[in-house]
Formats: structure tokens, sequence, C-alpha cells
């Protein structure tokens, strides 16, 4: 499971008209002010809170009292992730020396059918030969055919790595296209806007999204609508989308793609349900964290901010069969064609 940092910039403020230089004050690095800053910023900053069913007023009256002056690193460490699980939000993480890395979300955070999804098993089991991988130090993409009649690609993140999806669409004649976003880890989605166009004929509009623009419950820019325009040659057969509840952040947005496209199916799991931009942030004792500040609905108007992106055919895989090298998501896929 591949973590990605962010790296955080403070502005110098200049005032008035004396120009003098004021810097922000360091915040305090005891365990009070710790958590009042951190409770404080979701206050301020995060999104989603009425999507998620969270009243952040009601946790503070409750984990607040845990926390005093007395209070060591451990103790903190488990009152503020204890806060922030009531969350599940898959873009609500802490990073903290020598503790394992948290995830709010309690898929992510105890790897719940983690071990359902195996690539090696595709790339063992079912591509033909002479399959074509990333080779970079994190692959982000394979690709290929099974069956000699299906094309199959499968997208790890999404980045640059997308750029691929013209030689996938041109250099195979085949029945269709397999898109496995199972286990993606996200991304930026406007590479998925930029190609994944060719899968569409008209211009679509995906998803709508909101941004945090001030410490007011509803400070929020205007709704910006996302629409994706379609590119030439139009790729006119059949395309499955393969999703699980790894599936988050940009990979979610990439699959509301293709819940927009006729001639798409969605065969998997709901996706994790975190579809917000995130960004980090760090305490003043060393440890940092990321939360959302976006709101995001859905072409039909409807949030599925903690719920995910619902497949068309739900599957799963069975622990047994991915441990005997057999894929029956991808083989319920396959039977598509």
């Amino acid at each position: 499971m591949k973590t990605r940092y962010l790296i955080l910039i403070f502005s110098i403020a200049i005032l008035g008209s004396s120009c003098n230089l004021f810097f922000e004050e360091e915040p305090a690095n005891d365990p009070v002010s710790v958590f009042e800053f951190i409770w404080q910023s979701f206050d301020d900053s995060y999104a989603p809170f009425d999507e998620r069913h969270v009243n952040w007023d009601s946790l503070y009256l409750i984990y607040r009292p845990m926390v005093n002056a007395n209070t060591d690193d451990d103790s903190l460490y488990i009152v503020i992730t204890n806060m922030l699980a009531v969350l599940d939000d898959g873009h609500v993480q802490m990073t903290v020396p020598g503790k394992k890395y948290f995830f709010s979300n309690h898929i992510y955070n105890y790897q719940i059918d983690d071990a359902l999804f195996d690539l090696n098993v595709i790339e063992n089991n079912y591509l033909d030969n002479g399959f074509i991988k990333d080779d970079s130090e994190y692959p982000g993409f394979v690709f290929g055919t099974i069956n000699n009649d299906i094309t199959y690609v499968n997208f790890a993140y999404i980045a640059d790595n997308l750029d691929v999806m013209n030689d996938v669409l041109d250099n195979y004649d085949t029945k269709g296209l397999i898109i496995d976003l199972r286990h993606n880890s996200g991304g930026d989605f406007t590479w998925a806007f930029s190609n994944m166009n060719r899968l569409i004929q008209n211009r679509t509009l995906i998803f709508s999204s909101k941004t945090k623009n001030g410490k007011g419950e509803n400070d929020y820019t205007d709704w910006y609508d996302w629409y994706i325009e379609p590119q030439t040659p139009y790729y006119s057969k059949k395309v499955v989308l393969l999703t699980d509840r790894y599936t988050i952040s940009a990979g979610e947005r990439t699959a509301m793609i293709f819940k927009t496209m006729p001639n798409a199916i969605v065969i998997g799991d709901t996706t994790n349900g975190a579809h917000s931009t995130m960004i980090g942030r760090d305490l003043a004792n060393g440890w940092y964290y990321t939360l959302p500040t976006q709101k995001v609905k859905f072409a039909d108007c409807i949030s599925y901010e903690g719920i995910g992106v619902i497949p068309d055919i739900y599957f799963k895989n069975e622990l047994s069969d991915i441990e005997n090298g057999i894929d029956r998501c991808l083989e319920k896929a396959i039977a598509e064609f």
C-alpha cells in the first residue's frame, strides 16, 4: 500500500502600511495544545461532516476530557486516533514516528479483504504471453490480452501512467476492454479526464465539487462542474470496469466516468467512498495528518462520500480462490464478452 506525503508551505504575511513582517506563532507542543490544534483544524477545514453524519462538537466533549498536561504520547495518540476513527474517512490519515500508519477508514486501517485482489494471479494465470508492465520504481500499469480476444489493463494509481491508454486502445483488435481499478490508490483525477476521453461520445458531466475557503461552516467556493470532453477516434466496444473497497479518491472519480457511459458496466465491490481532495498538516510534536477539504457530488447531484461508487454488478472474490490462483471477479468480467 503506497502512501504519499504532502509538503506544507508556510507563507509570510505583510500587514498594514508599516511593512513589518509577522510570522504565525508556533503552536504549543503540550498534549492539550496538540489536541486542541488538531480538533480546531478539522473544525475549520474538514468538509464532509454532514455526509459522514458526524457531530464534531460532540466528539470534542467526549475526547477532550481524556487529555491533560500529563498525558503521554502513547495515550495522546490513542485519544486522537480514536476520535479520527469516528470519521471513517480514507482521506484522514496520520503518520507518527514509531507507530503503524493510521487510517481513519476501517477498511484500510484493518486491511479488511486486502488479500482478495492479487495482480500476480492475473499476470500468471490470465494474461496472454507478451503483456506489458510498467518497469518504473512504482509500477503504474499492466496491459495485454486475455484469451487473445479481450483487452485488459490495470492501473495501480491515477497519474501519468494513464498516458498508455491510447496504446491500449490502438494496439489490440479485440472484442472489448476490461479496466481494472481494484486497489487503485488514487492520485490526480485530471489524468483520467484527459486519457479516458476516447471512451465517450459526448461532452459529459461527471461530478461537481466545492472547496473550503474559510473557517466558517458554510465557507466554500461555488460548485465547479467537471466535464469530460470526447476525443476521437471513439472506442465503441463494450467496456467493463472492476472496482473494490480499496479503489479510493481519484480512482473513484475515475470510476464515476464509467458510471455515465452507456457501453460500460462496473463489476466488483463498492469503492471506498473518499472522493475529496485532501491536504496535509504538521502538529507541533512532529506528527503529520491529512484531511479532506471538498464536497463532491456525482452527476446525479448525489454525494456518495462515505458510501462509494456502487457497481452495477456486485461481486467479491473469496480468499480461497485467490490463494489457488483464481480471480472470480475477473472471470465475471470476462463472461460479459
